[in-house]
């Protein structure tokens, strides 16, 4: 716990974007917000020292400002780092690795259904807080919050986020927001069951691989029915996650509305993070590729859903390269909310910025890639 509540007040309306860069640069509140119960609540849980972070805010019709407190740090040599997002949900570095040590925790032999509650429970707290933080319009990168290549650990925690992520954009309560990210976190649990030389095989299933495999969601649910004191509907969205609204997903076929909310939400999360993340048999996909692939499966997906969605997660991210339709590369400068495929651009040679939104004849085409410059012909 920290000295947080010295320094902030229920009530204090944040002047411009709060940030500690101990150890590293991480956004704690954004311009416009107001501080909460809730959120100094949240904040306690950062390990900094608020004597050393420089704030503004409106407290009863004042401004209050920390910046006299503030010590200089010695200059350090300049280091070229990695452009971040300033739209994009900040995960420190703490939250990111205790989550997949919980995650890791879960899928334990010995692990108790008091244990599976209580943890996965406590970590869609944990994401929902850092959310709620980033305030209303910040997108989730989920590249940023990659810590280990192993999948299932990562998977679990990647569901979670999105799930909550997509809750919030749906104008979910504060309830049913947490309990999106615990079923996320728990959705492939029932994968615990499945033999290894199936769950890790390279190559595609055969027909009775794949039947073993399609038993996971029904394996999640009964071991998620011992636990009298978690709601049902976290258990349903890890037994009906890959049902499909066309009636073409397992392992009940079920049609629309028989799905439950929650299971809609992380049908799209499940596919999405799946597609991005490198395993041991192939690279991630970028996001932007991902999408395309997604909308050509529009038909098993709610569609409110995934349009809202689609403007909750980071498709092009800040600093990529992407081609256009006038042939051109363009690096990513800057994010628009509400439009996620139309970034403002960069032409680094000539200097040139494009806003997509003024420009309705240009578009981006995809990637900066080689399979994308051969299309275009642009090797040549």
């Amino acid at each position: 716990m920290n000295n947080v509540r010295e320094y902030l007040k229920d009530g204090d309306i944040v002047q411009d974007d709060i940030t500690t860069n101990r150890p590293r640069t991480t956004l704690l509140l954004r311009k416009g917000t107001t501080v909460t119960e809730h959120l100094l609540s949240s904040l306690e849980k950062f390990e900094c020292d608020f004597k050393e972070i420089n704030f503004v805010v409106s407290r009863n019709g004042e401004i209050v400002s920390n910046s006299s407190n503030i010590t200089e740090a010695p200059a350090e040599p300049h280091v070229k780092t990695e452009q971040k997002d300033p739209a994009a949900v900040s995960f420190s570095e703490s939250l990111k690795n205790d989550a997949v040590k919980a995650a890791r925790q879960l899928f334990a032999e010995n692990v108790t259904m008091q244990e599976i509650r209580n943890t996965s429970e406590e970590l869609s707290h944990d994401i929902t807080d850092t959310l709620l933080l980033a305030g209303a319009n910040a997108n989730v990168c989920i590249q940023d919050l990659r810590v280990t290549d192993e999948y299932t650990y990562q998977h679990s925690v990647d569901v979670g986020v999105l799930a909550a992520q997509l809750a919030r954009r749906l104008g979910w309560g504060e309830k049913k927001v947490n309990m999106a990210a615990q079923s996320g976190i728990l959705h492939d649990i029932g994968k615990k069951r499945v033999p290894l030389e199936i769950l890790n095989k390279p190559g595609k299933l055969t027909d009775e691989e794949f039947a073993v495999m399609k038993l996971h969601p029904v394996y999640a649910y009964k071991e998620l029915s011992g636990i009298r004191d978690m709601d049902n509907e976290i258990k349903l969205g890890a037994f009906e996650h890959h049902e499909k609204i066309n009636g073409k997903g397992y392992p009940r076929g079920l049609y629309g509305d028989q799905i439950s909310e929650i299971a809609q939400i992380l049908a799209i999360a499940d596919v999405y993070d799946a597609l991005t993340s490198k395993r041991p048999y192939k690279d991630g996909m970028s996001s932007a590729r991902a999408v395309g692939i997604m909308t050509e499966m529009m038909g098993g997906f709610n569609q409110r859903f995934f349009a809202t969605f689609l403007n909750c997660i980071t498709i092009y991210p800040v600093g990529s390269h992407v081609i256009c339709t006038d042939g051109f590369s363009y690096r990513v400068e800057k994010h628009v909310p509400g439009h996620p495929t139309k970034p403002l651009l960069l032409n680094e040679f000539t200097g040139r910025r494009i806003d997509l939104l003024e420009r309705r004849d240009i578009s981006i085409f995809g990637e900066d890639c080689e399979e994308i410059r051969n299309k275009l012909n642009l090797n040549k």
